[in-house]
């Protein structure tokens, strides 16, 4: 990673590089789940299974799209294997990436995460 970057800004490149943004954003027109606030949250699979979008999830997905299909995105499943085409490092920046989508800027409230009251 370039001194200065961190692995979530280098991951955004690499997300661009590979094409991921083409199938992976709210106006792609249904080629492949909108991954905005996916990670740590519960994924409705093609069969029925509930799993919950960790780093695990995030890198079998990656790796092996076809083994854990999510619902509506059955047939043909379009994403291509990234199975030696990344790095163990490219891996991480585009999970870290990912994992950074949705998620508040530094200094910003959480909207998900209520304040806490002071009780008197």
């Amino acid at each position: 990673v370039p001194s200065g970057q961190s692995l979530a800004s280098t991951g955004e490149k690499l997300f661009e590089d590979l094409a991921c943004h083409t199938c992976h954003r709210e106006d792609a027109q249904g080629r492949g789940p909108v991954l905005d606030e996916v990670f740590g949250n519960p994924v409705l699979l093609a069969d029925g299974r509930k799993v919950i979008a960790d780093e695990n999830y995030l890198r079998e997905s990656i790796l092996n799209p076809q083994a854990k299909i999510v619902a509506g995105y059955e047939a043909p499943v379009l994403m291509p294997t990234f199975q030696g085409q990344v790095s163990e490092e490219q891996l991480l920046q585009l999970i870290q990436y990912i994992k950074s989508l949705g998620a508040p800027a530094e200094g910003e409230e959480d909207p998900a995460v209520p304040a806490t009251r002071n009780p008197s």
